[in-house]
């Protein structure tokens, strides 16, 4: 019968196949400059490897969300400017037409011009970005208010939804970005309602009722008030999008250092080592090759 190889060349057996072993490793990593590629490559580090790669994954999708909200919040603060600015020369045309040196005659064109206004107000409640009306709330696919001047009001009902969409700071914590156009221009609290102040004034003025324009220019200044808080509120949305955007690059940025502290490959060490293992396993085969040859019947019982 054949015996079994002897001790010494399954020794040496053993070590060409670690030395095999390792070449493979070392030329994976010079060809793909990855340390880690597959679990078995480093099997302690792969849990920690998954943790990163699913945290990264997050944070990415919150940065996308937070540049979408940035472009919103931006298109919603720069309109509201301009409300604000609208509603500036309402208060002015409403100071104007309520002096009592108007006629019948200036006194609707003053009116005119604020039909103008209300409409152009409307118009801003009615903004869109990116395809969603920013101003409706949850229907944002839906125009917050139609117009039509033969009703009353002539801007109708409202047709949104309430504004309950949050942001996610990378730390966890979220925070609103949006209000509806019902509390912003249309307001339950008549100090506090844009369209219905601008509306009262422009009918006090065609009415010519001098008490009926005291009254209309009474809640201006708290409507006006209001309209900045609006404004302060997109704000200070801005300033949280954007410290929550630089915030989620930080902890990308960390984690990316940590995925490829992880997974990268030293490609010096790695050739070193790609020629370090070859070395030595040409001469293994060749202190091999140079020692005594046993013939078969060597094996032979």
């Amino acid at each position: 019968m054949i015996r079994s190889l002897d001790a010494a060349t399954n020794r040496f057996l053993d070590g060409l196949r670690d030395l095999n072993a390792r070449m493979e490793r070392a030329q994976r990593q010079v060809a793909g400059g990855k340390r880690v590629a597959a679990p078995s490559d480093e099997p302690d580090s792969v849990v920690s490897l998954v943790s990163a790669k699913a945290d990264l994954a997050r944070l990415d999708q919150i940065r996308a969300n937070l540049s979408r909200f940035r472009t919103e919040v931006d298109g919603a603060e720069g309109m509201l400017q301009q409300a604000v600015k609208l509603f500036d020369r309402v208060r002015t045309l409403g100071m104007t037409g309520a002096s009592g040196i108007q006629t019948e005659t200036t006194r609707q064109g003053v009116a005119d011009e604020l039909r103008s206004l209300l409409e152009r107000m409307i118009g801003i409640a009615n903004t869109q970005v990116d395809g969603r009306y920013v101003f409706s709330g949850n229907a944002d696919q839906t125009p917050a208010y139609g117009l039509d001047w033969s009703a009353t009001p002539p801007w109708g009902a409202y047709q949104g939804a309430a504004a309950t969409r949050e942001a996610i700071h990378p730390t966890g914590v979220t925070f609103r970005v949006s209000l509806d156009a019902q509390w912003i221009f249309d307001n339950a609290d008549p100090g506090k309602n844009v369209l219905a102040s601008i509306e009262n004034l422009r009918q006090a003025l065609l009415s010519g009722d001098e008490n009926a324009m005291r009254t209309a220019l009474e809640p201006l200044a708290d409507v006006a008030a209001h309209l900045n808080a609006a404004l302060m509120f997109y704000g200070n949305v801005q300033t949280q999008v954007a410290e929550a955007s630089e915030t989620a690059s930080a902890m990308s940025l960390r984690l990316k250092t940590q995925i490829g502290g992880i997974e990268d490959a030293d490609l010096a060490e790695a050739i070193v080592e790609l020629q370090q293992v070859r070395f030595t396993q040409e001469a293994a085969l060749q202190v091999r090759a140079a020692a005594p040859r046993r013939s078969l019947f060597s094996y032979l019982a």
